[in-house]
């Protein structure tokens, strides 16, 4: 039996310091909050009734659990995966927990979390987070991410009208979305997970500025790396809606991804569809 454990969960950062840790959250699932170092998305969940802080990430197929939080958790089952075959980019072999997930308004009975170190990935943010919340439970529940305001939220706007982004959804949910840059066509995967947008220099039309080190930090590697900046251009992510001076990180042998710095401008929202794992990106400038 295979378990695919297919996410993509990464904090680029140029030049921050790193943050010493923070208190255990209340139990208030319908407060978000955004990162003060890489804007990415923190929400409180219950896990087995025990009050977690999860990063909202569209890039992550699966919710993960960081190795040290999970331990703490006892209304929790710890089944035996000595027989599983593990398929997917993370290159640490995960264990697996299952209990009741609540997040927001929604419970989940029974819900499978992936268990794997996430040091790297809580070094890299001010607000250490407890976990991933994947795409296995975002994709069914509304949201809204507005950068244009600072306001993140479960639920959809009442007023705004948003225009569907271009793309399509994985066999996990996770949308790829189909963008243009200067006449070329992109693939990006929709990624809140990532502070920035990245992709191999060859598919920046726009070409390169700099050369700069950038910290990375992922399920994968804690690390240091010399990468190029992509000069800024515009990218068509939505009939009639187009993001300004986009500046991706271009790095070899790396997925494309639209990152947070790439909807700073933007509202972006989701609406899950009926029936479906996966649900319908929706972006309001």
């Amino acid at each position: 039996m295979k378990f695919f454990a297919y996410f993509l969960t990464t904090a680029l950062m140029l030049g921050l310091p790193t943050s010493a840790e923070v208190p255990t959250p209340s139990a208030d699932l319908m407060t978000m909050t955004q990162d003060a170092r890489c804007r990415q998305v923190l929400v409180t969940c219950l896990v087995g009734g025990e009050p977690l802080r999860m990063l909202l990430d569209t890039g992550a197929s699966h919710t993960v659990l960081h190795k040290d939080s999970a331990a703490k958790l006892k209304n929790v089952h710890r089944p035996d995966i000595s027989m599983l075959q593990f398929k997917g980019n993370a290159r640490q072999r995960p264990e697996l927990l299952t209990g009741t997930l609540q997040a927001g308004a929604l419970t989940l009975p029974e819900h499978t979390c992936l268990v794997m170190d996430l040091t790297p990935v809580r070094a890299a943010m001010a607000t250490p987070p407890d976990g991933i919340l994947g795409m296995d439970v975002l994709g069914i529940l509304p949201f809204t991410f507005d950068q244009r305001n600072s306001t993140f939220y479960w639920g959809l706007p009442k007023k705004a009208q948003g225009v569907q982004m271009n793309g399509r959804p994985d066999r996990f949910g996770r949308l790829i979305v189909e963008a243009e840059c200067r006449g070329k066509k992109l693939e990006l995967l929709l990624d809140s997970g990532s502070t920035v947008t990245r992709m191999p220099a060859d598919l920046w039309s726009a070409g390169v500025e700099k050369t700069t080190t950038v910290q990375v930090g992922d399920v994968n590697c804690d690390t240091h790396l010399q990468v190029q900046l992509g000069k800024p251009a515009d990218l068509a992510v939505a009939p009639g809606v187009v993001l300004s001076a986009v500046q991706p990180v271009l790095t070899p042998g790396q997925p494309p991804i639209l990152g947070m710095d790439s909807l700073r401008g933007v509202a972006l929202v989701h609406v899950p569809v009926k029936g479906s794992s996966c649900g319908v990106f929706y972006v309001v400038k």
